[in-house]
Parts: C-alpha cells; structure tokens; sequence
C-alpha cells in the first residue's frame, strides 16, 4: 500500500470530524487497542491537552519547549490544514509517506475484522502510538479531538493534564453549559500527576478543581500560579513578559496574534511543572494560527472556529495588522453563527467574502450572507467556491483575513501556495 491507497483506506472510515454524532465509549476503542498490543501503555511520558481554545498552538508550544532542551518529542494534533502528516510529526517533522503507509498497511487488518471498525480519528491516534512508540520518544504531546472524557487520546496515563480556555463549542455533544463542556474536558484527569489550567470561566473552574481534587491532582492555574504580560506584539512576533514558579523573564515567539501570548505563558508553566527550566519558543511555527500568507497583499489565515477564538483573531488583525481589513468567511453549521456574525460586524470589515469549505458541516454562503443582511451589514458577497472568493477579495484587497473554519484556511493555504508558486 501507498501513500494514496492508505489515505484513500483512512477516508473510508468514520469522520465524525464531518459528521455530528459521536461514539459513546471508549471501551470498543480500548479493545481494539489490545488487539494491536496496547501500545499507548508503553509510550514515554505522555501528556495531554484539552480545552475549546487554543489547544493546538499549546501543543505546539510545550513541543517545541521539550525540543530546545534536546528531547526527541511525537507530537499528536487535529484537524490538519493541507496534509493529513501535519497530524503527526516527530521533532517538528511531518510523519514520512512510506511510514504512514507502513502504519495503515499495518492496522488495515485489525480495522477490517468484523468487530473492528474504527473511525478516522481513533485509526491516526493508533498510528500516532505505534510510530512515537517505535520511534522511542522521550514526550509524546497528545492534543484531544473533541471533548475528552470520551476522546481517543483519553486512553493513555499522562504525567500531565493541561487544559486550555474553555468555551462553547460542539455544544450537541459536549453541553450547552459551560459546566457541562468543563466536565467533559475535565473528565481525562485520572491520576495524582498534576494538572495546568488557563484562566476559566468560575463554572470552569469549580469543575476542574473538583475533578483535580478528586485524583489528588496539583492544580496550577495560569494567572494565581504563573503571571504573564504583553510587552510587544507585531504581525512577525510576540513577547511577553512571564512570572512563574521558579523563572521570570521574557519569552518571545515569532508566532503573531495577541491570543499566542497567553498560550505561551500557559505552554511556560506546563514546562515548569514538568520540571524544566531553560526552553524557549523562539523559532516555534504553528500553520494556521494567525499564519502570514501573502504579505502583498497581506493575506492572514487563521483556523479559528468558536466564537471566542474568532474574537482574538478579530481583535489580533486589528492590532498588529491594522485597521480597514477584508474577511473570507465560511463556518460550520453546528456553531454559534448569529453570535459570531454580530461580532464580525461589531469590528467593522471593510468587506466580507462568504464562502463554503469542502466538507458537509460548513453552512451555505447565502444562507450566512442573509444573516449579515439582517443585521444590517450590506458589504458582503457569497461565493460557491472558495477559490472565487479568494480571487475576488486578492484583486480588490489590501489586507485580509481567513477565518472562521480550519477547513477554510486549509483549502485558502492550498490555494495560496499554487497562486505563488505560478507567480514566481
């Protein structure tokens, strides 16, 4: 099997990425687990993120930290912007195509049984175990899909928890009260290793504190336990000024947006409890968080996709990218799409593109773009494809910004590096 055939094999599966139902245990995925030899029980220090906001970018982040101190780091996260490697990378690489295939060639068999049919998510965690395992890594950051008490990731015993801002998000799944979607999340901690929170909502929070209580987990929380400030933020950078347990000083990134701020301050304290000292994040590259595109136009992609992620990407364009920028929109149907709409709207776009990604669960433009007019707000066009809108909006723009779906800024990201690549 190739790398094609594998991918074709994978997406055969179950997406429940695509899709708005979700499994309701995890105890087939354990015992399919076995069947394989269990490798999650074997892997080397796993630690596992969780949360509704910036997940991806502390997962990066904590990665990237290790790395600086000369760990071999696997590095598991979700969903990817172009290719499906971007999941699973070693040390900042991209998982080969011959050592994907190998893995898919290798389950294939154990999927195919009677009893056996996985999804996509459950599949890549299992190839992710098998290679980080094989691969003999010293950490393996492991970023939940959806939720987490019934997540896939949630089958390891991590050294520790880390939980991002919480916010509503898949609310048909996980609750329509914060509370609710806390105790989900929450639920993954399961031993006395210690557990790093973000600032909370105080429903939140009361829920973590309990769930951290009850498996005499040590609790820090990003704001009591470690303090941090913004000192510089620019579309080329960030930096911050960070107060923790043991190390005070500056952190800087070259990761633009004013929400990395917190997640690098979040990703500190997690290195700290983990016992490390001397990292830094200089160097660190995220795709698809508040990623430069074009600069000429300036084309800005941000995989955002909740109404407070959206927020901070709205309100990190207007700070490092200045005012008077352009939207391309598409987002989910099971979203909070009113509640974003009027926040677009209360920044004031110079105009908005609404288009529609590739996948079954994005709304109609039209269907979005009446909501606009509803609202009041005129200066707005859909478009059937996503690449009419970016043609449209890069031949009329100066600054854009793309976001609302990390499907949207994958398909723009593709598209991008083809306008490039035929203009050089």
């Amino acid at each position: 099997m190739d790398f094609k055939e594998a991918q074709d094999f994978l997406y055969s599966l179950i997406d429940y990425e695509k899709k708005k139902t979700y499994v309701e245990s995890l105890d087939p995925f354990k015992e399919f687990l076995e069947r394989i030899g269990n490798p999650h029980h074997y892997l080397k220090n796993p630690v596992l993120i969780v949360g509704t906001k910036g997940k991806g970018s502390t997962s990066h982040l904590i990665s990237y930290g290790l790395n600086t101190l000369g760990y071999k780091v696997g590095l598991y996260t979700s969903p990817h912007l172009v290719d499906i490697r971007e999941r699973i990378k070693l040390n900042g690489e991209k998982i080969p195509e011959e050592k994907f295939a190998y893995y898919i060639t290798k389950l294939k068999p154990f999927i195919e049984k009677k009893r056996g049919m996985r999804t996509v998510f459950e599949t890549l965690t299992s190839l992710a175990f098998l290679y980080f395992l094989d691969e003999q890594v010293d950490f393996c950051i492991l970023e939940a899909g959806l939720g987490g008490r019934l997540d896939a990731t949630n089958v390891v015993n991590q050294i520790l928890t880390v939980i991002t801002p919480i916010s509503f998000d898949h609310t048909h799944i996980l609750g329509k009260k914060i509370y609710q979607i806390a105790r989900e999340k929450s639920a993954v901690i399961k031993n006395q290793n210690p557990t790093v929170s973000a600032p909370q909502h105080l429903y939140a929070m009361r829920v973590i504190r309990n769930s951290a209580k009850k498996h005499k987990s040590p609790l820090y929380v990003l704001g009591k336990d470690a303090k941090f400030s913004i000192k510089r933020l620019t579309l080329n950078a960030t930096e911050i000024y960070y107060r923790g347990i043991r190390i005070k000083g500056t952190l800087k990134s070259f990761l633009p947006g004013k929400f990395q701020a917190k997640n690098m301050a979040l990703a500190a304290l997690s290195l700290e409890v983990l016992g490390f000292e001397k990292f830094d994040f200089k160097k660190a590259r995220i795709e698809g968080r508040f990623e430069i595109l074009m600069n000429h136009p300036l084309l800005v992609v941000d995989g955002a996709h909740n109404t407070l992620s959206i927020k901070s990407s709205l309100e990190s364009m207007n700070r490092t990218g200045g005012k008077n920028f352009s939207l391309i929109f598409g987002i989910n149907k099971d979203k909070e799409v009113r509640k974003i709409v009027k926040l677009i709207i209360s920044v004031n776009p110079s105009y908005v593109y609404i288009t529609k990604a590739d996948t079954p669960r994005a709304m109609l433009p039209h269907e979005i773009e009446s909501i606009f007019l509803n609202y009041g707000f005129s200066r707005v066009k859909s478009f059937s494809k996503v690449s009419e809108a970016l043609r449209a909006a890069l031949s009329r723009e100066n600054k854009i910004l793309v976001t609302g779906s990390f499907y949207l800024a994958g398909e723009v990201k593709s598209l991008s590096e083809k306008i490039i690549a035929s203009n050089t």
